[in-house]
């Protein structure tokens, strides 16, 4: 299965030439490219060493500032035509006779009915995404039926009352992720696949967020997608269903990001936030308190209340994370806000009335319509004040959840987020997922870290690595089937 282009790039630069001498035929060195250049950042460049030129091609390089040096080659051999490799600084491929590496500077469901919103880039006319057809082909090819059937929870899916509504916005660049996207062909970062299958079909970032919504039993075969403006956030796309209707203000919604990677059980979240009654329900996991500055960190009365008081992203004051500790998870961890979320009708109502009445009140100007300070943020502020109410006029709380050990959440947002989250695999986590899907990711990663997507270039991998006895770490690869 062949994944569609989304955006051209130009993997050559022409050399400089004037008419006279770019028409002479007659020299044949006016007539090739001039490869891409091997040069990182800072200074890193990538090593081609012995026979590495006369079996590989640089195809990109991918290299700046966010991801750092990485390159992507394609191999030049017949037998493995349209084999493409990432190389990453972690990358190591070597034998006798070639070496290949980057070097550093100066070194060498029952009856419900729930509806799925997806949010998709609009240039114009031109709708740059194409997650409709990914969205609508996670179910043509039989997932959802043998979700629903074999992997479906049973022990809280039963106990929810309520009809939920799912969305997931998918409108972001993808920077960090560009890596792994050109690997695959440019495609978008929800659709880019990841070493899995499931009813033998190859699977999406989206998809495996898709498949843990099927396994509530609450999703059903119903899509709305929004249209959304370039370079607007998450929120954006949100607040723009909500106006325009397409998102329901009568059944709670599960907001969940296309390109997170968990096991959580959305069935418990669900079913917990019911029995709480609470209006905005945030799943969080427990991070050390170093590493808070790049988070969203919730400040809590204690664990056995959950309320959340304080919603603070990415705080900077040393006195206020200490503030943020939770001594039940141990002297230097605090939450972290990850997502899911489950955000009931309520809350929904009163998200939509304030965003017509004043859409400038939900943008940042430093940050534009990012989720959670142009949502949760407000949103907590109205809850702790009293303005929101349930059906009996009794006020609404934000409270949270937290990962259990029993689970595993990762963002996926850059190559070596991605490359960790598949070998955890190889360790036993993510093990609440899909059986289907943990064999065959197991299938594509080895024991020397080298991960490929399929079986196709799984095949071309390991044949190239015996045939030329390459010793390799760390490779991504991949290949069209």
């Amino acid at each position: 299965m062949k994944i569609q282009n989304i955006s051209a790039y130009n993997m050559y630069t022409k050399k400089g030439l004037s008419n006279t001498t770019a028409n002479n035929k007659n020299i044949p060195s006016f007539q090739k490219s001039t490869p891409v250049q091997n040069r990182g950042i800072n200074g890193d460049r990538l090593v081609l060493k012995g026979k590495a030129d006369e079996y590989f091609v640089i195809k990109s390089n991918l290299s700046n500032p966010k991801i750092g040096s990485k390159f992507l080659l394609e191999s030049k051999l017949p037998e493995y035509k349209g084999l493409r490799l990432l190389i990453t600084p972690d990358t190591k491929i070597q034998s006798d006779e070639m070496y290949i590496g980057i070097a550093k500077k100066g070194e060498r469901t029952p009856s419900f009915k729930g509806r799925l919103y997806g949010s998709i880039r609009q240039n114009g006319k031109d709708i740059d995404y194409k997650m409709q057809e990914e969205y609508i082909r996670f179910w043509t090819d039989g997932m959802h039926s043998k979700v629903n059937q074999e992997y479906k929870d049973t022990e809280y899916a039963p106990k929810i009352k309520r009809d939920y509504n799912f969305f997931i916005p998918s409108d972001g660049d993808g920077t960090r992720y560009r890596d792994i996207t050109a690997l695959q062909g440019w495609v978008t970062k929800p659709a880019s696949y990841i070493p899995a299958q499931l009813n033998g079909k190859n699977m999406s970032l989206v998809q495996n967020v898709i498949s843990n919504f099927t396994r509530t039993g609450k999703l059903d075969k119903m899509f709305d997608f929004v249209r959304v403006k370039p370079a607007q956030g998450s929120a954006y796309a949100f607040l723009e269903g909500l106006k325009d209707g397409k998102i329901s203000t009568n059944r709670p919604i599960v907001f969940s990001w296309g390109d997170n990677f968990t096991d959580v059980n959305i069935a418990k979240l669900m079913y917990n936030h019911e029995k709480s009654g609470s209006g905005f329900t945030i799943t969080t996991i427990p991070v050390e308190k170093e590493k808070t500055k790049s988070l969203s960190i919730c400040k809590i009365d204690s664990l056995d209340n959950k309320n959340i008081q304080e919603f603070v992203e990415k705080p900077q004051d040393d006195d206020y994370i200490e503030s943020c500790v939770v001594p039940e998870l141990g002297e230097n961890m605090c939450l972290a806000a990850v997502g899911p979320y489950v955000i009931s009708p309520q809350v929904l109502s009163w998200i939509k009335d304030k965003y017509i009445k004043d859409t400038e009140s939900f943008r940042n100007p430093d940050k534009g319509y990012d989720f959670s300070s142009m949502i949760i943020t407000p949103a907590l502020q109205a809850l702790k004040n009293g303005e929101i109410t349930n059906e009996n006029g009794s006020p609404l709380n934000m409270k949270l959840e937290v990962i259990s050990d029993s689970d595993t959440w990762s963002d996926l947002g850059s190559q070596k987020d991605f490359s960790k989250a598949m070998q955890d695999i190889k360790i036993g986590k993510y093990s609440n997922l899909p059986y289907e899907i943990l064999c065959t990711i197991g299938k594509n990663i080895d024991d020397k870290g080298n991960i490929t997507f399929n079986i196709t270039s799984r095949k071309l991998f390991d044949s190239m690595v015996s045939k030329l006895n390459l010793d390799a770490q760390n490779v991504i690869a991949y290949c069209n089937e």
